[in-house]
């Protein structure tokens, strides 16, 4: 083989640098410390959330009520217009004013006829929009009203004679008072449903006043947790800073940028150094940092091998 092809098996050449490795603060009290102040965080924040959970389901309950007594207020207000159409009827039989019955009309006719009434308003007159929005509230109520009349008329006889205008007034009060008790028994289900709101309303006032007392004590105990975590933190600054330097030289290292990598070592070690020279309370610091781990791998303080006794 000749000279020049051993040359060529040459390996090319490596660079090595070696920088300060600054390790983590460790400080078994502090850690201990950071321990019991996350546990007692998270139990307050555990506490907090049963409570919420309480709230949310005390206002799904009144939740739940407000819808069914909307739903109950719209049926007595059916009710309502239904009866005041039917005394408006009895009190022309009796006055002796047949004009309707001449007429052929019957209550649903009339809840018609005021409907168009309505309608007539909102197309020709000049009202202003929350007029109008009333108006078409009204037509809708009474739309309800009629179909409660229809549905009535079919499934009492009594009744579909009173708006045909065939029974005697007895009859017509008769039915007048069966109507008024159906609107009864509704009131009664609102009256109920508002006593279990108003007591579930109290509920939930006295679930805010816990929950608010319990944010107050979780922001309490997340205090002592951020000074420790602060503490932490200024402990490890130059770690963090070691560790943003290590990065970049394995950066550098990566990609071949080899002048680079020799300027970031020479000034980490210079600085380094001048610390180590001028301060104590630093030396004092590495020292106590590498101190575990020196332990781990049997050397003593001056990083030289243990003799075992």
């Amino acid at each position: 083989m000749e000279p020049q092809d051993r040359v060529k098996e040459w390996p090319e050449r490596t660079n090595a640098f070696y920088f300060v490795k600054i390790r983590s603060f460790k400080d078994p009290d502090l850690r201990r410390k950071l321990m019991e102040a996350e546990n007692e965080f998270q139990k307050k924040i555990e506490a907090r959330n049963k409570i919420i959970e309480v709230a949310r389901a005390k206002k799904e309950e009144r939740s739940n009520i407000i819808s069914e007594l909307k739903s109950l207020y719209a049926e007595n207000k059916q009710y309502h217009v239904v009866v005041e159409v039917l005394q408006n009827h009895l009190g022309k039989f009796r006055n002796g004013n047949n004009t309707m019955q001449a007429q052929g009309c019957s209550v649903v006719e009339e809840l018609e006829q005021t409907i168009k009434m309505l309608s007539d308003r909102i197309v020709h007159e000049c009202i202003s929009i929350l007029e109008e929005k009333r108006l078409y509230t009204e037509i809708k109520d009474i739309e309800k009203a009629r179909s409660k009349v229809i549905y009535l008329s079919t499934n009492r006889p009594k009744l579909q004679d009173t708006v045909d205008g065939n029974e005697d007034t007895q009859d017509k009060v008769k039915v007048i008072d069966g109507i008024r008790k159906e609107q009864q028994a509704i009131g009664s289900k609102i009256k109920v449903l508002e006593d279990e709101l108003n007591v579930v309303n109290a509920d939930i006032t006295s679930i805010q006043e816990d929950l608010d007392a319990a944010t107050a004590r979780k922001d309490k105990a997340y205090e002592p947790l951020q000074e420790l975590r602060a503490k932490r933190d200024v402990k490890n600054a130059t770690f963090v800073q070691n560790l943003t330097v290590l990065n970049k030289a394995r950066d550098y290292a990566s990609r071949g940028m080899v002048t680079e990598l020799q300027g970031l070592h020479k000034t980490q070690v210079d600085e380094f150094m001048a610390q180590w020279r001028h301060s104590k309370a630093f030396r004092e610091d590495y020292e106590a940092r590498i101190l575990s781990s020196l332990n781990d791998r049997q050397l003593g303080r001056d990083g030289r091998m243990m003799t075992p006794d």
